[in-house]
């Protein structure tokens, strides 16, 4: 059946239809309905229509009566090949090669250009140069020098313009080198002050900016004395021993520098005792025995979990009944941020009452080392650092933010690990190895 079909033509009710006539049917050649009989059915047929009762428009109508599609393989021909289209690639592919060896030989040909060398800053150098009235003067060709006011004066007076570029590199070398950026911008302001306005030779331009930058160093250095064997001897006049308290955070080589300290008394006229009061970590109390038997030093110690401040007293005991001169007593590792075991660091200088609080530190923790610090004063307070691994690589700069942020001075630096190799803290040193990096 057609999917559409002429709507009817409404007749009223109470009318009968008419009987159709013979007349009124058209032919079947005439006829206008799109039935095909079964000999037309080789022609395509029509996609099927959705059957819908409502009117469908003309263009989706236009879109289902589409025919449908017929695919068919798409047959490629492959020309043969032929003896001209062969001698074209040969020439083209011997021409490619042809300029890949030319670029190859041509680029053998060029020098071989010669590994950069680091930039080096160069102190400026000082040429004649004329001006407009033809009067010859000095001129600097770099800038870090003023020019000169006659040809015939030795000095040179430096301004800040032309300094910029030196205190800008000067900060960056500074933290580097581990000094913390209020240190370092303190530096480069005492520098500032030390060189700008200031007249020097022409001919030692380099080497007075090299001291000054020394002088610079060396005064953020000064701190305030702590005279540590004068503390022990005190004590020893007093008749009873002198205690020190050795804290810091886990790994800094508390025990080891405990070890050297016992040695560097021995070599002084000084007798000890070592409190293992490091009952926490694995090992610490062997380790302590250990150093003890290679340097004649007695150890007094307890089970590991006993209270490290019950060591200490016990020590301290030991030391007024044999007249031992100092007690140095040894504490677990402990970060800064924990609570609990800074409060049982505080029990343990409350019960023995220290001449000395000293803190270790490593020197190549860099600016963790200075929070580390702050936290133990806060904590306990810290009368000196001894500052470790020294010959580990470290810069040095530590210590200069040690000494202008918390005036707390550096009386020892460990540089090794004999026993002989704690050695007092010397400025001079830590400049040379700042300027060295």
């Amino acid at each position: 059946k057609p999917a559409f079909q002429p709507a009817e033509e409404q007749k009223p009710k109470d009318s009968k239809p008419a009987e159709p006539t013979p007349a009124q049917f058209p032919k079947p050649a005439e006829a206008t309905v799109p039935f095909e009989t079964p000999k037309q059915a080789e022609a395509p047929k029509p996609q099927p229509k959705p059957a819908v009762s409502a009117p469908v428009p003309k263009s989706v109508e236009k879109i289902f009566s589409r025919p449908e599609r017929q695919e068919q393989p798409v047959q490629k021909s492959v020309p043969s090949p032929t003896e001209a289209g062969i001698s074209k690639v040969v020439r083209e592919v011997t021409d490619i090669e042809e300029a890949f060896e030319k670029a190859e030989v041509e680029e053998q040909k060029k020098p071989a250009q010669a590994p950069q060398a680091p930039r080096q800053i160069e102190m400026p150098k000082l040429v004649y140069v004329e001006d407009e009235s033809k009067q010859r003067k000095l001129s600097p060709s770099l800038g870090l020098v003023s020019q000169f006011k006659s040809i015939f004066t030795s000095k040179v007076t430096i301004s800040e313009a032309e300094t910029k570029q030196l205190f800008e590199e000067l900060e960056v070398a500074l933290l580097e080198s581990d000094v913390s950026v209020d240190t370092s911008r303190a530096l480069v302001e005492d520098l500032k002050k030390r060189l700008v306005g200031r007249q020097v030779d022409k001919n030692r331009v380099q080497d007075e900016i090299k001291s000054a930058v020394a002088l610079s160093l060396q005064s953020l250095l000064e701190q305030p004395k702590f005279d540590y064997f004068s503390k022990l001897s005190a004590a020893k006049a007093e008749g009873r021993p002198a205690i020190v308290v050795f804290f810091g955070p886990n790994g800094a080589g508390k025990t080891t520098t405990i070890a050297k300290m016992a040695s560097l008394l021995k070599k002084n006229g000084f007798s000890s005792v070592i409190a293992a009061s490091d009952t926490f970590r694995a090992a610490a109390i062997e380790q302590a025995v250990h150093h003890g038997a290679k340097l004649d030093v007695r150890v007094v110690r307890h089970d590991y979990g006993a209270d490290p401040a019950a060591v200490a007293f016990d020590a301290i005991k030991h030391a007024a009944a044999n007249k031992t001169d100092v007690v140095l007593v040894d504490t677990a590792g402990r970060q800064e941020t924990n609570k609990n075991l800074l409060k049982e660091l505080r029990k343990i200088v409350r019960v023995a009452k220290p001449d000395a609080k000293l803190f270790v530190g490593e020197s190549i923790a860099g600016h963790a080392l200075l929070d580390q610090l702050k936290s133990f004063d806060e904590a306990v307070g810290i009368d000196a650092v001894i500052l470790t691994k020294i010959d580990c690589d470290a810069k040095g700069g530590s210590s200069l933010s040690i000494a202008r942020e918390t005036k707390v001075p550096v009386i020892f630096m460990g540089v090794g690990q004999g026993y002989d190799e704690l050695v007092p803290f010397d400025p001079h040193f830590i400049v040379n190895k700042v300027l060295e990096n």
